[in-house]
């Protein structure tokens, strides 16, 4: 059944019970306006029911419109199995864009299938987890996300204090940094805190000299800086390694000394002992040089030579000694040989840390998540150890297969985390899917007594509620919680009204985007002076904010040839139709100036 029948606004339908669901629910009718039918298995669950209480304002009382109407923006659909005539009962022959966010590649799959067949004109944004099923299905009017790819760039830089590079084209070298860092110019400040540490995004120098304190900076890099950077660039899903990266013989004789070392020595140093009393021994007794004494004993204890009948007794005597020795002594070597080659080939096909590790970071939760982060850090040569319960998890084959340590066990384990050297990391980033789980792992992970010289452990952890994120912060020093579907929300819904989302600033619980919009003919942006699409808001605190700054425009490009070039904002320049402007926003801001450069709607 439908709760509410929506209103006169874009009506969007979503698919999904989960906190991507509710977060881009809360973006599409809040920030974007619209109404929005849910489409769940149970209306009673958390988020159905979190999602139904978007209708309500600040004191818990249903919202109203300036004339007194009731907004019910957000309905609940309910039903066990999502066709054609649950997705028409919803709304899908009426609606701007359908958004499929449950965690099932292939029911995401099938129901974009049939909603291409029954609705070609509906636009369609499906999470998809395996990226190259995704590109199959993406064409006009769907448009694949993964909610992962977009989370792990932020959930790197985190781990890494380490700046995220905005990916600004036309050579400018755009990064946002921390307030700490004084190498740089800054360009504006894109976050800032107040007394109480309440976060404004993008603060105008009215605020900021009103006590706001800067706390996240946009900075603009000369090409010859060498920054600690995390491009904001969307993680690809490829698990391909260089066909040369190969196990060195050095790496594979450390392990055999780890796994064998003391039997090797042992057994090596026995068979030394007796073909060295056996040269003595012939020496003395022939006479010979010692090279010659030590060839007659090496050949009966190690090649079972023939023996010498003209030789004097103690000559045989020693012989038969060596050849007696020998008999037990070889096949003792040999077992200790091949027990160290197996259990060296065992440890490496494990990938368990083969060594002590230092200023590495640790990865618990080989999830999609987990897995684009192990492979991120990999890939900028980062020290990395995967850690999971599960030993059939995606991430297990893909940190073997690029050689980075795993282990398995439960991260709540001192025992698990000290095989994984947490003591001496530099980060540890936790990406269980367990609210619970995740929290116990990052207070164990404190409780480990730190190496000595060991750099304080910096802690990530996914956290949905923000506000427990907060007390987290107060618990656990040098902490950070981010939640992929926080980051990656405002990307859904931008696709979601069509507008093209290609990086996201992640700060607390505050999140800005970067985005590039096209301006159309006889929008009001068109004519408009560049520091007119520098929005404000309308409070100074707030999710709903309308604030934009923009950083570059790129200029239209003609039939006759010129044009297509991105140039820096100036007051001497207007905007003109075709022009595509990239701005850093507040998801409500993007709204606004989405609104701006496209004509207004004729009544």
């Amino acid at each position: 059944m439908t709760d509410a029948v929506p209103g006169t606004n874009a009506h969007y339908i979503v698919v999904g019970d989960n906190p991507l669901a509710y977060r881009l629910t809360r973006a599409l009718s809040t920030r974007f306006r619209g109404t929005v039918t849910v489409v769940v298995p149970d209306r009673t669950s958390r988020y159905a029911q979190d999602m139904l209480n978007l209708n309500l304002d600040d004191d818990g009382k249903p919202k109203r419109d300036g004339d007194g109407k009731l907004l019910e923006l957000v309905s609940l659909f309910e039903t066990e199995r999502v066709d054609e005539g649950a997705l028409k009962e919803a709304g899908a022959d009426r609606a701007a864009a359908a958004a499929l966010v449950n965690q099932d590649d292939g029911g995401n799959v099938a129901l974009a299938l049939l909603l291409r067949e029954t609705w070609p004109r509906l636009h369609v944004v499906v999470r998809i987890f395996d990226e190259s099923l995704g590109r199959h299905l993406q064409r006009d009017h769907c448009t694949v996300l993964s909610s992962s790819a977009f989370a792990a760039p932020e959930i790197v830089g985190a781990a890494l204090r380490r700046q995220i590079s905005l990916p600004v084209r036309g050579g400018r070298r755009l990064v946002a940094v921390s307030d700490e860092v004084t190498s740089l110019r800054p360009h504006m400040v894109l976050f800032a805190t107040d007394r109480d540490g309440a976060v404004t995004a993008l603060p105008s120098d009215k605020e900021i000299a009103n006590g706001l304190t800067p706390k996240v900076l946009l900075a603009e890099a000369a090409e010859d800086d060498v920054l600690p950077e995390v491009k904001a660039d969307l993680e690809p899903d490829e698990d391909e390694v260089d066909p040369h990266r190969r196990r060195r013989v050095g790496e594979y004789l450390r392990t055999l000394a780890i796994t064998s070392g003391r039997n090797l020595l042992l057994a090596a140093g026995v068979l030394l002992v007796v073909v060295l009393i056996g040269a003595v021994t012939m020496q003395l007794a022939t006479g010979s040089s010692f090279a010659g004494a030590l060839y007659e004993a090496v050949l009966p204890s190690l090649a079972g030579s023939d023996p010498d009948h003209d030789a004097s007794p103690l000559v045989k005597a020693t012989q038969v000694v060596l050849t007696i020795v020998s008999v037990a002594v070889i096949p003792w070597v040999t077992g200790v040989v091949v027990d160290g080659v197996v259990r060296t080939q065992r440890l490496l096909d494990a990938g368990s840390p083969r060594r002590p590790m230092a200023g590495h970071v640790v990865v618990v939760g080989l999830g999609d998540l987990g897995t684009r982060i192990v492979r991120s850090l990999d890939r900028r040569s980062v020290p990395v150890v995967a850690v999971d319960i599960d030993e059939s998890a995606r991430g297990i084959a893909v940190a073997r297969s690029r050689d980075v340590p795993v282990v398995i066990g439960d991260a709540r384990r001192a025992a698990t985390l000290s095989a994984a050297y947490v003591d001496a990391a530099q980060a540890i980033v936790v990406v269980t899917s367990g609210g619970a789980i995740t929290i116990g792992i990052g207070f164990a992970a404190r409780s480990i007594p730190r190496s000595k010289d060991a750099p304080a452990l910096r802690t990530v952890l996914r956290v949905f509620d923000k506000d427990l994120s907060r007390r987290i912060r107060r618990e656990i020093p040098d902490s950070a919680g981010l939640s992929s579907s926080f980051l990656a929300a405002p990307s859904f819904a931008a696709a979601m009204i069509g507008q093209d989302v290609t990086a996201t600033v992640p700060y607390l619980d505050r999140v800005l985007v970067l985005a590039e919009v096209l301006i159309l003919d006889g929008s009001p942006m068109a004519r408009m002076r560049p520091d007119d699409v520098d929005l404000d808001g309308s409070g100074e605190h707030g999710d709903d904010d309308a604030k934009s700054r923009l950083l570059a425009i790129r200029t239209r490009s003609h039939p006759s040839g010129g044009g297509g070039v991105t140039i820096e904002p100036s007051e001497g320049r207007y905007l003109n139709a075709g022009d595509t402007v990239v701005v850093i926003a507040t998801t409500a801001g993007l709204s606004r100036v989405r609104e701006m450069a496209r004509p207004p709607l004729r009544m």
